[in-house]
């Protein structure tokens, strides 16, 4: 290239980096806020860890096919259109979500089926458009981005994963910390809160407070509306599981609203307020104070979840008009020729459907590389997205956060996770003359021992501050996300720019089948065994992760040598 052409390529080129890092940081926003909702939806109807779990299974699963097929749609279809359009559908699948119960006439407490049922249904639609984030990006960028500097370019592209689910972070803590409405002046709907907390949520906060649990015997047995809100709640203690004399708490309506004066007085003087000083001011035990102290927290913001919908969609919908308007696909789109490094045998062709056939073969089906980056691929999603999707719920129910430090903890995960794919994408061109693969290796060594730090400090509630426990965690982002970035650029480079869409594509399928152990496997562990086995399940994926890694220590940097053979 001349300069003049040189300069103008440069320009584009950033240009393309910056408006689809954007982009695709947009399509966070309809795509994660489901789990900042997950807390408000399981207060107001009662939807359990398992259910969850099995819609985010379904979910995951579905996205990962779709970006598979879109991967191969990517690789001969114009970006700009791809990837506006399909925003736009997933905003307005996210606006339909928080109108849902209104819709079908659920009413708080009633009819969580139903409820799951049409959120299922939405989520895969929703999914199904989200397909149509990546591929074009990861097609455009081995297209504008030569392959000695797509580690770092890439990697600093790969911020967007990050920039949006941070910002959505913020914007969700806010929402449902602040939004919604009060109903406890409502007995019915206090009640049913009641309820679907002992159902759901009990028995764990008890273990955490009152010793091992053999069994609760009486889950719950919720007493006339008019009587007030009095759940009477009995289990037998693990110490002892023969004796016939069972523990029992009464959730009353007078302990309810002593609870409840406690921590609006707290609010009021703007500090948080602990199951000890409820348990002395209101002269109940220490486990009973922190299941009241529950029940009283999910009484208040009801609704907010909806927010959490309506507020991300409509800021979705507008970032796809902006994407309309300044993206342009390949650099011929805009009179500019291709880069001469990436240039492929392909080339030539001019759309012998036989010989991309054949090349997408060769560089992609057929190569052992992209396989083991694939199956890699999925140890580092379960790491990543058991943090990310159920993050919220777990740092609120399992280590007693507020809504807020709980978004907070999601939001430094993310901010590490900025620099992590920062330096990663640098320490591979620097180090490891781009071999991101290598790279990848030490990240998950990072990862795990992040995630063994975490566990250690959950099994001694109480051994650290709440800061302590969001630092730990925020290294485990800056670890994972380095392979998480650093597979789909090594897929680009090993598959070359024409096929690096369909390679992202069935790699993206094994990250996404990770969802079977990240969602269902997860909701199922919490639910059965508590979250304890969670955090243990998740350090044994982090440490296979490392194994699968150091099976291609020694593969080359990229398949151009290989598809001009």
């Amino acid at each position: 290239m001349d300069t003049q052409i040189e300069k103008r390529f440069k320009v584009w080129q950033w240009r393309t980096i910056i408006v689809t890092m954007l982009g695709y940081a947009f399509f966070y926003f309809v795509r994660k806020n489901f789990s900042f909702a997950m807390p408000g939806l399981a207060a107001e109807y009662g939807i359990s860890n398992t259910s969850f779990g099995i819609v985010m299974t379904i979910v995951g699963l579905v996205y990962g096919f779709s970006r598979y097929f879109n991967g191969i749609l990517a690789d001969r279809m114009n970006a700009r259109y791809h990837m506006s359009i399909g925003l736009a559908l997933c905003a307005l699948a996210s606006l339909a979500f928080g109108f849902m119960p209104a819709l079908l006439g659920i009413e708080i407490g009633k009819a969580p089926h139903i409820l799951i049922v049409a959120f299922a249904i939405l989520l895969v639609l929703n999914n199904i458009f989200q397909g149509s984030g990546f591929p074009p990006c990861a097609r455009l960028l081995s297209h504008w981005i030569p392959p000695q500097e797509l580690a770092t370019k890439q990697s600093i592209w790969n911020t967007s994963h990050s920039i949006g689910a941070s910002i959505l972070a913020i914007l969700c803590g806010f929402i449902m910390g602040n939004m919604g409405s009060d109903v406890s002046s409502s007995r019915q709907d206090v009640d049913k809160i009641t309820y679907n907390y002992v159902t759901t949520l009990f028995k764990d906060d008890v273990k955490k407070s009152d010793g091992e649990i053999n069994k609760v015997v009486k889950v719950c047995t919720p007493k006339a509306v008019e009587s007030g809100y009095e759940v009477d709640v009995r289990y037998t203690l693990k110490a002892n599981p023969t004796d016939t004399l069972l523990k029992t708490y009464d959730f009353s309506q007078e302990n309810f609203l002593a609870v409840k004066a406690v921590v609006d007085k707290a609010a009021e003087e703007k500090r948080e307020v602990s199951s000890s000083e409820i348990a002395t001011q209101c002269n109940i035990d220490k486990a009973q104070a922190k299941a009241t102290l529950a029940i009283v927290t999910r009484t208040e913001h009801t609704g907010a979840w909806m927010w959490s919908f309506w507020i991300p969609g409509l800021i979705a919908l507008v970032g796809a008009v902006g994407l309309f308007a300044l993206l342009r696909d390949t650099p011929k789109s805009v009179g500019l020729p291709e880069l001469e490094m990436t240039k492929t045998a392909l080339d030539n062709e001019k759309d012998d459907a036989a010989a991309r056939r054949a090349y997408v073969q060769k560089m992609v089906y057929k190569n052992p590389i992209i396989w083991v980056l694939a199956f890699a691929n999925f140890f580092v999603y379960v790491v990543r997205f058991s943090v990310l999707d159920w993050g919220p719920k777990f740092l609120t129910e399992a280590c007693n956060m507020s809504f807020e430090k709980a978004a907070a903890a999601v939001f430094a995960f993310e901010i590490m996770a900025i620099l992590g794919t920062l330096v990663a994408g640098w320490a591979t061109d620097r180090f490891f003359a781009g071999r991101a693969h290598r790279t990848c290796l030490w990240c998950m060594v990072g990862a795990g021992a992040a995630m063994g730090g975490f566990y250690m400090f959950y099994l001694h509630p109480g051994m650290v501050p709440d800061w302590a426990l969001i630092g730990i965690l925020a290294m485990a982002g800056f670890f994972v996300y380095g392979p998480q970035a650093l597979i789909g650029i090594a897929a680009s480079n090993q598959a070359t720019k024409k096929a690096a869409a369909t390679a992202n594509g069935l790699v993206g399928i094994f990250g996404y089948l990770s969802t079977a152990v990240s969602g269902v496997g997860v909701g199922w562990l919490a639910d059965k065994y508590g979250w304890n086995y969670v955090f243990i399940g998740v350090l044994i994926m982090a440490v296979v992760g490392v194994a699968v890694f150091s099976t291609i220590w020694g593969a080359r940097r990229d398949g151009y040598e290989k598809a001009n053979e």
